[in-house]
């Protein structure tokens, strides 16, 4: 007797259906469950975990390049003696303030035949004339171990080459955001985060197993472009497919997550002191990226754009798709490729146009998007540069290299509390403004400080910085949702891209312009900040309708209807809010 096999519950005959309405459906769907749920949590905590790490590397270059606390030409001539080491220096550098990079020249072969007391005398009598270290002997320094400036020497006449190691951070972030952000968009949030996190793991192995320096430089440029492939490829994901209740804190959550990685790099650092086994204590968490590549899913909305839409129904249902979409009649397929015949072979510019140039094309093509993404620059150049000046100004805060770190971690952290609060009551543009203006006037209350008040300056610039943390969470999120999901994360990756270079100038600020005035680099900035502030008026609220897929569903700046009253886009926010949890 021959059982009769059970069809597959799952398995559903074709049924058709027409491409706009399975659309609607599946972004119904994605509406359904990003309002609340495991598929909420699970890609917030799949997101917002990576991050973390981008605390750890961009900022341990304080805690890995430190200079040493103790630095001294060890004379080679004077090495076989039995003189002790503060004997030597002595002689060597005695009343000289050049950390070693000169010393007194004197016949050493000549003294080193002599007893201390001898060579002290001799040395007392002859004409003081200064001398670099290196062709006498090499450079010493107290806990050698704890700094890569004493592997390869970064001091004195390479005291630039240490700088370069923290230059090539920013400017591997420069390009990756660059690069990454349209990698995303062309093959998938996944794809490029996956990308972003092989690049993390291979280049923080580098930095830490490194014998030469330019093979460390290569490590510091891969892991400035991984930050950038961990980070806007994750924050595109959040903001695309999770409702708008739960999209404005998670966010905000997600740039909170860099400050607590530099407080956990401060205590890591605190506990293991040797640079070498700090970086590999840094990259061991790394492995978890694996992970997070395993589970991720790509992003539904983005394969939306795509016409993934078999793709799409197995992430937000869990089967696999029964629809077919519905084809158009063969007598119409056969008049559109007439049609098509008939029509003239497109140009080379439209080739390039459709193709490699589709990003660039949909950034700039019409004045409407080419006035967003300008001020979007504007403003991420202006955050970027304010938070490094002035954490450049705040460097002689009299605490240890540890405790700095930290403090600068609880300093930021509480910071993205603020537009949290904001947010409950006021739309993403008031907020935006707001938190421009009132960091540029806490920026300018230096000017009014009495020049010999340090603690004062000091406070002032700190609540800046403290502004300042706020105000790029809250751009972070309003730049998100003002472009629409095909070129998110080339929007992201562009503006990060100008944001470094604020970071990069920052120190030119500081040191150039600083000698000029010590107000001149917060009085520079805090005026930037609040042209930024005024050029927000000129972009449209985002928090009142629902994000755009396509550029031409971006909708215009009106102040009339975006953002004239702010009871009135409160209220349609709070409505919108109230339809995700409906939903």
């Amino acid at each position: 007797m021959t059982a009769k096999v059970k069809p597959d519950c799952n398995e559903k005959a074709k049924e058709t259906i027409s491409e706009e309405n399975l659309k609607d459906l599946l972004t119904e769907q994605l509406d359904r469950i990003g309002a609340g749920g495991a598929f909420v949590w699970s890609l917030f905590f799949l997101c917002v975990t990576p991050n973390i790490l981008n605390g750890f590397h961009v900022s341990s270059y304080t805690l890995l390049g430190h200079l040493p606390a103790d630095q001294w030409c060890a004379v080679s001539d004077l090495q076989a003696t039995n003189w002790t080491e503060e004997q030597q220096r002595s002689i060597t550098q005695k009343n000289l303030n050049t950390g070693g990079c000169t010393i007194w020249q004197y016949d050493y072969a000549k003294l080193a035949n002599m007893s201390y007391e001898e060579a002290f005398h001799y040395a007392s009598n002859q004409p003081k004339i200064e001398t670099t270290c290196r062709p006498h002997g090499v450079y010493a320094y107290a806990d050698a171990d704890t700094t890569f400036v004493a592997d390869w020497d970064l001091v004195c006449e390479n005291a630039l080459q240490r700088t370069t190691a923290q230059v090539a951070i920013s400017l591997g972030k420069f390009f990756g955001s660059f690069s990454f952000g349209i990698f995303s968009d062309k093959f998938g949030r996944k794809a490029s985060f996956t990308l972003g996190a092989a690049f993390f793991l291979v280049s923080s192995l580098l930095c830490t197993f490194s014998p030469w320096y330019e093979l460390f430089l290569v490590g510091r440029f891969g892991l400035g472009s991984a930050s950038s492939g961990l980070f806007y490829p994750a924050f595109a994901m959040i903001v695309e497919n999770i409702c708008l209740r739960h999209r404005s804190w998670m966010s905000i959550a997600f740039s909170a997550s860099y400050p607590i990685g530099m407080i956990l790099l401060a205590a890591a650092a605190y506990l293991v002191p040797q640079w070498r086994y700090l970086q590999l204590t840094l990259t061991i968490p790394a492995l978890l990226l694996i992970a997070n590549c395993y589970l991720m899913n790509e992003s539904p909305r983005w394969l939306i754009t795509m016409k993934r839409y078999d793709q799409v129904y197995r992430i937000l249902f869990k089967q696999k798709c029964h629809y077919e979409i519905q084809r158009a009649p063969v007598e119409a397929i056969t008049d559109k490729k007439t049609e098509v015949q008939s029509e003239t072979v497109p140009s080379l510019w439209i080739k390039l146009k459709e193709g490699p140039l589709k990003q660039f094309h949909e950034l700039f093509g019409t004045w409407k998007m080419r006035r967003l993404i300008t001020i979007s620059y504007f403003m991420y150049c202006v955050t970027s540069l304010s938070y490094y000046v002035t954490a450049l100004n705040a460097a002689n805060l009299s605490v240890s290299r540890y405790l700095y770190v930290a403090i600068t971690g609880m300093v930021d952290l509480p910071s993205y509390l603020v537009p949290v609060i904001f947010l409950r009551f006021t739309g993403r543009r008031t907020t935006t403004m707001t938190l421009f203006t009132l960091t540029g006037i806490a920026l300018l209350m230096v000017l009014v400080v009495p020049t010999g008040k340090t603690l004062w300056i000091i406070s002032f610039a700190m609540l800046g910085r403290f502004g300042i943390s706020a105000t790029y969470s809250i751009v972070n999120l309003y730049t998100a949702e003002l472009y629409p999901t095909e070129i998110r994360s080339s929007a992201l990756g562009t503006c990060s891209t100008w944001a470094h270079v604020g970071s990069i100038s920052a120190p030119y600020v500081v040191d150039v312009l600083g000698l000029l005035g010590w107000y001149i680099p917060t009085t520079l900035c805090g005026c930037c900040v609040l042209v930024a502030g005024l050029l927000t008026l000129a972009l449209p609220e985002t928090s009142t309708h629902k994000i755009s897929d396509r550029v031409e569903e971006v909708p215009s700046e009106s102040s009339s209807e975006s953002e004239g009253n702010t009871t009135s886009a409160v209220a349609k926010a709070k409505e919108t809010e109230s339809n995700c949890n409906r939903i």
